[in-house]
């Protein structure tokens, strides 16, 4: 996120230019500045700059998360957001392995564990972001420390590192830490590729809790643009483009396909010309996707590929997506990646699927209660993906699957969503269901006749056979994603558990 000193460089040059804004407030640059001075001042008086202070944020988006990770930011407090849509006991969990001397919270999430303010009120620094306060003696509440005494005590900045959660598509998130700064690489590209500036104004749809989303919204504010922090819901995610005019956007590819089906229906009226460039990445995206971008938007995406591990990999711009809609692009300035074969981790020519490694000058340093798979090649290290994929001739890299060894997981969803009556799909070999091989978990557009829906299921284990040898189909009346755009498998399990499978 942003630091005081930048926020008072836009302020000098803009101060009553918004600079963040949600569904409920907005802060100009001048505002968010004496905010950010007032919370960080709060924050030297109410922690020892002594201690090794570490942060978590148990929050929905909101301008009040902005203000308080740019001061935690300010101080070099290392922090770490948590998924409010997580269970209780897996936030307990994330709170165990972080075991933060200073939280900020909502005190009205429902998910919040069972035993927080008993095992953490008296441990933990905390601050309430609630809107309607009760202000409980132990808590200090965001308006009394935001719109406080500006007077800070000394303090000095710790050195440089930043924590993370993984997604936690299989469990449990798991806890990283980083020594490098992630945000220059997005600042980089938002201004040289895109032309990004003060001019302009960027929606983040996906949780500040997530690096995309912070980062990419850090990146934003650091060139001095707007940064709205949009809806959860695609379709009035649409009117927020439409209304405020905004220039570009960052979503996960379920998100971007939900939004595209509102743009396109319901919301096809919606005057979006003043967008000039969305993001994607998280998870691969199809050909149809693309193509429906293009219609609605014009020629404007950019999917990225990007692992916890690593920060983004490859960038594929607009030509890129037209010329190779299977590719997730080229490389990034400071990354390589490799295809390795998955016995001898040995490297494979352009072509030959393998497992990839990627050095990267974003790398995490490592996670911090588990070893992190690394390989040493040509004296550079490398970490160790669970993903798969192969280098092109074309100097694309091409990612087959995550985590689905032996199956071109995206050309067969692609492939499936080829057929129009298809509203979504997963193909996974993950169920634990003791079916053989992978399936095609798809979902079906509502109202189909049955004999049309009877083909559509026979067309998809058609083209999961083409690729895998197999047929196996499950109809589903949604795939579960988190909040990062990622497929939950644990989730999908238990909502497969009792349905018949279709081969």
């Amino acid at each position: 996120m942003i630091t005081l000193e930048a926020v008072r460089e836009h302020a000098a040059a803009a101060a009553d230019r918004v600079a963040v804004r949600d569904s409920q407030e907005a802060l100009t640059w001048g505002e968010l500045a004496d905010r950010v001075e007032a919370l960080r001042a709060w924050l030297t008086r109410a922690l020892d700059h002594y201690e090794a202070n570490r942060a978590m944020v148990l929050a929905g988006n909101s301008v009040r998360v902005v203000v308080a990770t740019a001061a935690l930011t300010s101080l070099g407090i290392p922090w770490v957001g948590v998924d409010p849509e997580r269970d209780g006991d897996t936030i307990a969990e994330q709170l165990a392995a972080v075991n933060p001397t200073f939280i900020v919270v909502d005190s009205s999430l429902p998910s919040l564990p069972a035993d927080f303010w008993q095992r953490w009120g008296d441990t933990a620094v905390l601050l309430d972001l609630v809107a309607f306060p009760a202000f409980d003696t132990r808590v200090t509440h965001y308006l009394a420390a935001a719109e406080g005494d500006h007077s800070a005590a000394p303090w000095v900045n710790p050195p440089f590192s930043a924590l993370g959660f993984t997604s936690g598509t299989t469990g449990t998130p798991k806890l990283f830490v980083r020594r490098k700064r992630t945000e220059n690489q997005r600042v980089a590209f938002l201004r040289d590729r895109v032309g990004f500036g003060p001019g302009d104004s960027f929606l983040i749809t996906s949780p500040l809790a997530f690096a995309s989303g912070h980062v990419w919204a850090g990146a934003a504010l650091a060139l001095g643009g707007t940064v709205r922090l949009g809806p959860p819901d695609a379709a009035a995610a649409v009117d927020v483009l439409a209304n405020e005019r905004l220039t570009g956007a960052f979503f996960v590819p379920p998100f971007l396909d939900r939004l595209l089906e509102a743009a396109t229906t319901t919301h096809a009226a919606a005057d979006l010309t003043a967008l000039r460039f969305v993001l994607t990445g998280g998870r691969h995206i199809s050909p149809r996707t693309i193509r429906q971008t293009r219609d609605r938007l014009g020629d404007l995406l950019y999917a990225y590929y990007a692992t916890t591990e690593t920060g983004i990999n490859t960038m594929a711009g607009p030509d890129d997506l037209a010329a190779a809609p299977y590719s997730a692009g080229r490389f990034m300035p400071g990354i390589t990646v490799r295809a390795l074969d998955p016995d001898t981790l040995a490297a494979l020519p352009p072509g030959r699927v393998g497992l990839l490694a990627i050095d990267s000058a974003y790398a995490m340093d490592e996670y911090v209660h588990r070893p992190l798979d690394t390989v040493t090649l040509d004296g550079r290290r490398h970490i160790l993906t669970s993903d798969y994929g192969y280098l092109g001739a074309d100097g694309r890299l091409y990612v087959t699957a995550r985590s689905e060894p032996g199956i071109d997981v995206v050309r067969v969803e692609g492939a499936i969503k080829e057929d129009p009556a298809v509203r979504d799909v997963c193909v996974t070999t993950s169920l634990d269901d003791g079916g053989p091989g992978a399936v095609a978990v798809v979902v079906l557009q509502s109202g189909l006749a049955p004999q049309r829906r009877q083909r559509a299921l026979v067309r998809a284990g058609d083209v999961l056979g083409r690729f895998t040898g197999g047929a196996r189909v499950a109809e589903a009346g949604s795939i579960p994603y988190n909040s990062a755009g990622k497929v939950s498998l644990p989730q999908l399990r238990r909502e497969l558990a009792a349905l018949p499978k279709t081969a």
